[in-house]
C-alpha cells in the first residue's frame, strides 16, 4: 500500500519495495508523483531525496498537463478511435437488419454496424474485442520474433484491465501480461514494453544490468518510452 506525503505541495506516493535504490516517477494523465523506496530506508532519506529532485517533478508535471488527452467515448459516429497508432473516424450504423455486428475499417475510417438500440456499453465492448484481438495479433508476431533473437523461451501471453502498469513479468511462471490499453498505442511502443518485461526474465530490478540490457537489445528504447508515456490515445499510467 502507498503512504501518502506531502513535499514542497506536492502529494507524493510512496511505495515500499525489495529494492536497492529509489525510483522517482511522473505519471499521465494527472501528473501522479510516485516513488518506489527501499524497505529500510527511512521516512527523513525519501522526503529528502523527493526534495532534491523537486525542480525535475515540476517540470515533469508541467509537462504532463499540458498534454492533450483523448476523453471518454461515446461510441457515437464523428468519434475518434485509435488502434495501434492509428486514428479511426468512427461511423456507427444501427439497423435491425445487421444479423452480424461487425466493425470494418481502412483509409482512416472505422464502420461499427450494431443492431438497433444498442447501448453505449455494448458498442464499447464490439470496438475493444477488435482492438484486443489486434493487440493479440501484434504480441504474437512480436514476442515470436524477440524471443527467438534472444534465445529463450516463447512465455504465456495474456491480456488483462489494468490500473496502474503497461504489463507485468512473472518470469517464475513464464508468464508475461499486459495491459489491453496498449492497442491504442504504435506498434513500436508495444515492441517496447515487450522488449521490457523479456529482460525482466534476465533482471529482476531496474538495476544498471537491466539498462545496459536494454541498451544493447533496444538502442532506442528512452524515446519509445517517451512516445509511450506522451501518446494522446494513453489513459495510463507512464512505464
Amino acid at each position: 500500500m502507498d503512504v501518502k506525503m506531502i513535499v514542497s505541495g506536492i502529494e507524493i506516493a510512496v511505495e515500499r519495495k525489495k529494492i536497492k535504490h529509489t525510483h522517482l516517477a511522473v505519471y499521465p494523465p494527472d501528473a501522479r508523483v510516485h516513488v518506489s523506496a527501499p524497505e529500510d530506508l527511512p521516512e527523513r532519506d525519501v522526503r529528502s531525496y523527493v526534495a532534491s529532485k523537486i525542480a525535475w517533478i515540476r517540470k515533469q508535471r508541467e509537462a504532463i498537463l499540458s498534454q492533450a488527452r483523448q476523453t471518454p467515448r461515446e461510441y457515437v459516429s464523428g468519434e475518434s478511435i485509435y488502434c495501434l497508432g492509428s486514428r479511426y473516424l468512427l461511423s456507427v450504423i444501427e439497423e435491425d437488419r445487421y444479423a452480424t455486428e461487425k466493425i470494418l475499417w481502412g483509409g482512416g475510417k472505422l464502420i461499427l454496424y450494431v443492431h438497433g438500440g444498442s447501448t453505449k456499453t455494448r458498442k464499447a465492448g464490439i470496438v475493444e474485442s477488435w482492438q484486443k484481438s489486434l493487440l493479440e495479433e501484434c504480441l504474437a508476431k512480436k514476442t515470436g520474433i524477440w524471443c527467438r533473437k534472444l534465445g529463450m523461451e516463447t512465455p504465456v501471453i495474456e491480456l488483462r484491465k489494468m490500473k496502474t502498469r503497461w504489463a507485468s513479468c512473472l518470469a517464475g511462471k513464464g508468464k508475461v501480461i499486459f495491459n489491453v490499453a496498449l492497442a491504442r498505442v504504435p506498434t513500436k511502443c508495444i515492441e517496447y514494453v515487450l522488449v521490457h518485461e523479456l529482460t525482466h526474465f534476465t533482471e529482476k530490478n531496474h538495476s544498471p544490468a537491466f539498462v545496459k540490457l536494454m541498451d544493447e537489445r533496444l538502442p532506442r528504447w528512452r524515446e519509445l518510452r517517451s512516445e509511450l508515456n506522451s501518446f494522446i490515445a494513453a489513459p495510463m499510467e507512464g512505464y
